[in-house]
């Protein structure tokens, strides 16, 4: 079941409202979306993450970028699929175009020049976690905006794997089906809490520059 594409309705949760989701990235940094994309669209991306678990197309994540590359699991224990259009299946080219069109309307807004983002698909079994970091890189600061597309259905208080930002006061986002999070790459020092379950997002960052992403 898990290797058959499907069909999508191409009508989705009405898009965000942008001037609100602007704003919150410029005075707050970070901004909140619900219902970001409709449930079947969600059920597609399940069948598609299920696809690449069956293909055995996850890998161990790592940190740093280029030669400063490497793994380690004392400081995130999440497994990823890297996404790009050539391989993508119908959900997540959906779920591309969605972002595509949301990238484009906060570069206008907020006058960053986005051109290109990257994301991955990402699973933190029970136990793992993700410590405190930035998601700009030391070598380079084309990552502007960060974001988090929560794929969990009935996500329960202590189940954990909170998405947690370091602002003036320190705010634990649940990773709610549907959910999707953003904040500033470049301030917003942030965490993944323990989890107590499969825990499935799509991770990525909207950049001013191309992507060069390793895909495998």
């Amino acid at each position: 079941m898990a290797g058959k594409s499907r069909s999508l309705s191409t009508d989705p949760s009405p898009f965000p409202n942008i001037e609100h989701v602007a704003e919150s990235l410029a005075d707050k940094g970070f901004v909140v979306i619900d219902n970001f994309l409709g449930e079947e669209q969600i059920q597609a991306l399940h069948e598609a993450i299920a696809f690449h678990r069956e293909e055995d197309n996850f890998r161990k994540a790592g940190i740093g970028n280029a030669h400063l590359f490497q793994v380690d699991k004392e400081v995130r224990g999440d497994y990823i699929k890297w996404i790009s259009r050539g391989e993508a299946r119908p959900a997540t080219l959906f779920f591309m175009d969605r972002m595509e069109e949301l990238m484009q309307s906060l570069s206008r807004s907020l006058f960053l020049s986005l051109k290109d983002y990257e994301c991955h698909f990402a699973i933190y079994p029970p136990g793992t976690y993700y410590e405190k970091h930035l998601d700009q890189f030391k070598s380079t600061s084309n990552r502007k905006i960060s974001f988090a597309f929560y794929l969990n259905r009935e996500w329960q208080a202590g189940d954990g794997g909170e998405l947690r930002l370091h602002l003036d006061e320190i705010l634990d986002i649940e990773p709610l089906s549907g959910r999707l999070a953003l904040f500033r790459s470049d301030t917003v020092e942030h965490e993944v809490l323990v989890t107590a379950k499969d825990r499935y997002s799509i991770t990525g960052w909207m950049r001013d520059q191309p992507t060069n992403i390793p895909f495998y």
